[in-house]
């Protein structure tokens, strides 16, 4: 089972998944349903919305005082690396360091319990990665990147060619926004749509490389080898 969760909740899987906004939630929990249909393995995590980037280190503060933490196994974080990939890799790996957890090395590496010495206190594995590349490598975006760069349907290139040339001559403060709700609005099946609402109504390619690189780390957090090159 999957549940889209709003604070306060309960934890009900002993995998957790922390993520960056409501946008990310449903998007992610579109996506696990997608992954479970194939492998119920993935049944086992659970999907949270720590909230804005700011809050994700008072959200694992108090994440281990939360009723059912004692059963979980693994913590990991997924948001965006905005501008600045490096400035994001430090803020998730102090988030953890702060609050107790072991620290990831790097995105899309986890972190087992008990082997980094200097934070022992919370025995959970811990992980994290960043969209829009969901891996080990990583560069500069957001979710609308990712989103973007896994438009399923024919003509999607062609659709986004003709966002694209609408928008290159105005000065916008959020262009990845833009860019992904104007593809949606020139669209007769995603016009008007939430990312989430957009997913489930399968707007994206849930088999492109992003994908696979989440799927392999989601499964690397669980201890599960992956069979996917």
């Amino acid at each position: 089972m999957v549940t889209e969760n709003t604070a306060p909740v309960k934890l009900l899987k002993p995998h957790l998944i922390l993520c960056e906004g409501r946008d990310a939630e449903r998007f992610l929990i579109v996506l696990l349903h997608f992954l479970i249909a194939d492998n119920r393995i993935f049944d086992n995590f659970q999907v949270l919305n720590f909230g804005g980037i700011s809050e994700l280190k008072p959200y694992l503060h108090v994440l281990p005082a939360r009723s059912g933490f004692q059963e979980v196994k693994s913590v990991s974080v997924i948001r965006d690396a905005e501008q600045d990939v490096q400035a994001a890799v430090s803020s998730v790996k102090n988030a953890f360091q702060n609050n107790g957890f072991a620290v990831p090395t790097a995105p899309a590496l986890p972190k087992r319990k008990g082997t980094d010495p200097k934070n022992t206190d919370i025995p959970v594995d811990t992980g994290f990665v960043l969209f829009p590349s969901c891996g080990r490598s990583v560069e500069n975006g957001t979710l609308e990147d990712l989103c973007l760069n896994i438009l399923a349907g024919e003509n999607a290139h062609s659709i986004l060619t003709v966002v694209d040339n609408t928008l290159k001559k105005r000065t916008l403060q959020r262009p990845h926004k833009n860019r992904l709700h104007t593809y949606f609005s020139m669209t007769n099946e995603y016009v008007s749509m939430k990312i989430g609402e957009a997913a489930h109504a399968q707007a994206f390619n849930f088999c492109a490389s992003p994908i696979v690189s989440y799927k392999n780390f989601l499964l690397e957090m669980i201890n599960e080898d992956s069979q996917d090159s």
